[in-house]
């Protein structure tokens, strides 16, 4: 028996030292979340606690990290604060990819829960190139990228991003910042006016060619050439002059639409603007077999800019005259809307492929038919230019059984 007692007591030394060790362990864990991570909960007890009286050491360390918590905490509200009037999106990512701060711009960017403890920002970015950034940021202190982003089922936007690495006190090593600012207006400004230059350049040449052609021909061969081709000669000449003039007035007014800050509202402009162009366009209805139906249901003092008015009546009129194959009929329309009047113009001609429709307001865009017709592809832009100027809109849409129906909303004056 005693030549087992020494093992005995080894194995019992062995098992006290062992947990003396897991107990040592533990604290130290604890001890070591509470001053790095500022997480005091469970605050370890026992024998060996005791027996070492770190009693009030814990208790120390429990305090200190509740009230560097209660400062994280302060802090954050401040910034939180100061982040939330902003219109730019701000976000703070750490070293794990981890959102850990979003203003509301960013939340409304991205359309993120509102909430925090979001997780990774892979997830929630659904970008790529945004990723990349935020290493590369992490990598070289700094960067900026113009970056798509895709925000499925909502619209895509372009976004200037910018970043740099934050206070790692507050959010830990290699931690990011980055103001995102949406540039998506200025993206569609400058492919606008790409456009824009592309189709005047083109579209204005087109009728100086043929007028260059023509004249020079008038003037090589005036005295040999018979009287039936100097007629058709100046024809052309008159066309091509027609179609510039239209183009410049077009572009002029486009101009003038775009500078112009507010409209001169005057009651019962929108009924006098489309009874005048009804009454200007009747003969030229008539010669072609087209009738003018008029119901205007809308109050007759409704408010609208008179000059502008009755440029949108006379592009709609055109349109539906120039660009609607086999129209006999044009209705036009008003009604009294909640809060304003709605105008209506529409045609029992061929109607606009479905393909077209989203872009029939776009400057310069035309469809097949309106290309062959010579058409500018500024009138429906002008519409809707004077639409918005109203605080409106204008939208378009099959008429049924066919045919186009264009609808102008005009809001009330506030």
């Amino acid at each position: 028996m005693m030549t087992w007692l020494p093992w005995i007591l080894l194995i019992a030394l062995s098992v006290v030292a062992a947990w003396c060790v897991a107990e040592i362990n533990r604290l130290i864990r604890w001890a070591r979340r509470a001053l790095l991570r500022g997480d005091a909960g469970g605050r370890p007890s026992g024998r060996l606690a005791s027996a070492l009286k770190l009693d009030e050491l814990f208790l120390s360390i429990e305090s200190r990290a509740l009230t560097e918590n209660e400062n994280r905490a302060a802090a954050s509200r401040r910034i939180e604060a100061l982040l939330a009037p902003l219109t730019d999106a701000v976000l703070v990512v750490d070293a794990q990819d981890r959102l850990r701060l979003a203003n509301p711009a960013a939340i409304t960017l991205f359309g993120l829960p509102e909430k925090t403890g979001w997780g990774s920002i892979v997830p929630l970015v659904k970008s790529a190139d945004f990723i990349e950034l935020v290493h590369r940021v992490r990598q070289e202190g700094g960067g900026r990228s113009t970056l798509l982003l895709n925000r499925a089922p909502l619209a895509d936007v372009w976004i200037q991003a910018a970043g740099a690495l934050t206070d790692p006190e507050g959010f830990g090593e290699d931690a990011a910042i980055f103001v995102l600012a949406d540039v998506t207006a200025l993206k569609r400004l400058q492919a606008m006016e790409r456009d824009f230059i592309t189709n005047v350049s083109h579209d204005l040449r087109t009728p100086v060619t043929i007028l260059r052609g023509y004249a020079e021909t008038l003037a090589d061969d005036h005295d040999t050439m018979s009287v039936a081709d100097r007629g058709r000669f100046v024809q052309k000449i008159v066309s091509s002059v027609g179609r510039l003039q239209g183009l410049v007035e077009g572009l002029l007014a486009l101009a003038s639409l775009e500078t112009a800050q507010s409209v001169q509202r005057e009651a019962g402009a929108l009924h006098r603007a489309i009874r005048e162009v009804v009454d200007a366009y009747d003969a030229r209805c008539r010669a072609v077999g087209v009738t003018l139906a008029l119901s205007l249901n809308a109050a007759e003092d409704s408010a609208a800019d008179p000059v502008q008015t009755h440029r949108l009546v006379q592009n709609l009129l055109d349109n539906a005259l120039a660009h609607a194959a086999g129209v006999t009929l044009i209705q036009i329309t008003t009604a009294n809307l909640p809060k304003g009047v709605e105008l209506c113009v529409e045609d029992n001609g061929g109607g606009v492929p479905s393909t077209d429709l989203p872009r029939l307001f776009d400057r310069f865009y035309r469809t097949d038919k309106s290309r062959q017709a010579g058409g500018s592809g500024l009138g429906l832009s002008i519409v809707r230019q004077v639409a918005e100027l109203h605080g409106g809109s204008a939208t378009a849409e099959p008429a049924r059984p066919r045919g186009l129906k264009v609808t102008v909303t005009f809001p009330g004056a506030a």
